[in-house]
């Protein structure tokens, strides 16, 4: 399914060093975030080839892109979030790491499994990098919307950027980015019709998981002197206020379980149509 071959590994270290240098001097990743970038991106095009860093880099790009616009309009609703938009480790393995798993197990089952067994593992691969991309263009495209977003548990209003929150800007803006990854791949993957279907509702539900799971035990937080609800467990040297979810449930690990669920309903979904390989 993949037209580009795989590279030798040396090649792929250096490629995926320069990129990471120049996201980091573009003030688009931390430090951490650099040396995470530098793994995934080596592992995927490494191990996955030039027709898997396709769709990494379509991902990395357009939500890097989407998060730097209209910052003076988004400045007051990401004081809010966890994390800014420049991505350390967290945020890297976050959108990476079910990728990163899924191109790992590909490349250990490659010579085990028949070849119609391994045609499931690219489909995968696209729905988890769509579902992430998906929820990071709900995200950002969301926080513009006119309107207060509802609250998935009650589907009360809520302040723009609340984890959980939706709005029909930010609904749209999930499915062009779940459409966006396999749009991109479409010169270098051999996807019939059913399978970018797939990849597209596949990461559209990624992302809706997201939401549902930022609405239930995603930790959420309370500035007792404000009222504010936030991400963030301090604000400079104040401690917040839990107000509900799991302390351990962050951001970070819901971007990574909407990754897991975009892979797991394209699973489902290819399942349901009777693919051979399944």
């Amino acid at each position: 399914m993949i037209l580009l071959t795989t590279p030798p590994l040396w090649f792929a270290a250096l490629l995926a060093a320069l990129f990471a240098l120049c996201a980091y001097a573009a003030r688009l990743l931390t430090r951490t975030g650099a040396v995470s970038t530098f793994v995934v991106g080596f592992v995927i095009f490494g191990l996955g080839g030039g027709g898997a860093a396709v769709p990494l880099l379509a991902f990395f790009l357009s939500s890097s892109l989407l998060s730097k616009l209209f910052r003076a309009k988004k400045a007051a609703l990401e004081q809010n979030e966890a994390k800014g938009s420049t991505r350390d480790a967290g945020q890297v393995w976050a959108n990476g790491g079910v990728p990163v798993l899924l191109v790992a197990a590909f490349a250990l089952l490659e010579t085990r499994l028949p070849l119609y067994r391994l045609q499931l593992f690219p489909v995968l691969f696209l729905a988890a990098l769509a579902a992430v991309n998906a929820d990071t263009w709900a995200t950002e495209i969301g926080k513009l919307s006119p309107g207060k977003p509802r609250l998935l548990s009650n589907f009360r209003p809520a302040e723009p950027g609340t984890s959980g929150a939706v709005s029909l800007l930010g609904l749209v803006a999930s499915l062009l980015g779940a459409a966006f990854i396999p749009l991109c791949t479409l010169l270098v993957w051999r996807l019939n019709a059913v399978e970018f279907f797939v990849v597209v509702w596949a990461g559209f539900l990624g992302s809706l998981l997201d939401s549902i799971l930022g609405a239930s035990v995603q930790a959420v937080y309370r500035h007792p002197e404000t009222g504010q609800l936030t991400e963030r467990t301090h604000v400079g040297a104040t401690p917040m206020e839990h107000v509900r979810g799991f302390r351990w449930i962050n951001n970070d690990v819901v971007n990574f379980l909407a990754g897991a669920g975009g892979a797991a309903a394209a699973w489902f979904l290819l399942r349901s149509a009777g693919y051979p390989f399944l």
